[in-house]
């Protein structure tokens, strides 16, 4: 019987929580000091890409928990709806989970036309939930805006997280 070393313990341990630290991380970059003093509706929605990319090719390291944790912050943090981001990455989660087989061994193109379609998804829930809550209609650019500039900026992050999940993340 082979003893693991408490530094291998460590290192597995380590790339576990490393999809929901950069996560975590992703969450805490739209209030970083880049200059403007409001939140700006060009930020990507790096939470939902996180969660994305996450659900589908490792839900276990990425669980739900941590996901709704992971967007409290970001609303506390961002001074947001307290639950609105966590709803919204719950919801994506568990809508993803039935679809993981589309697109696992499929090309790039799918999972980003996926990530399409849920990143309007997501600004039109979000839209409707502050509506809801506001009991107003608000002005739907930055949720267009956002989910335009999420699009786009996919690939960037996708090529990250790639990276990530076959350097550090894939031997566990």
């Amino acid at each position: 019987m082979a003893t693991v070393s408490l530094a291998d313990r460590l290192d597995h341990r380590l790339r576990c929580i490393t999809p929901g630290l950069v996560t975590l991380i992703l969450a805490l970059v739209p209030v970083l000091p880049f200059g403007w003093n409001v939140p700006h509706p060009a930020v990507p929605a790096l939470t939902l890409m996180a969660a994305y990319y996450w659900t589908l090719y490792r839900p276990d390291l990425l669980p739900p928990a941590a996901i709704f944790g992971i967007g409290i912050v970001q609303d506390l943090v961002g001074g947001g709806l307290v639950g609105v981001t966590a709803l919204t990455l719950l919801i994506t989660y568990g809508a993803l989970l039935g679809q993981r087989k589309l697109f696992l061994g499929k090309p790039f193109w799918l999972a980003w036309a996926g990530f399409a379609v849920v990143a309007v998804a997501a600004a039109g829930l979000q839209y409707a939930l502050v509506a809801l809550l506001y009991w107003r209609l608000p002005a739907a650019d930055q949720a267009i805006m956002q989910a335009a500039t999420s699009i786009l900026a996919f690939p960037l992050l996708a090529w990250f997280f790639i990276r990530t999940h076959r350097r550090v993340v894939a031997r566990v």
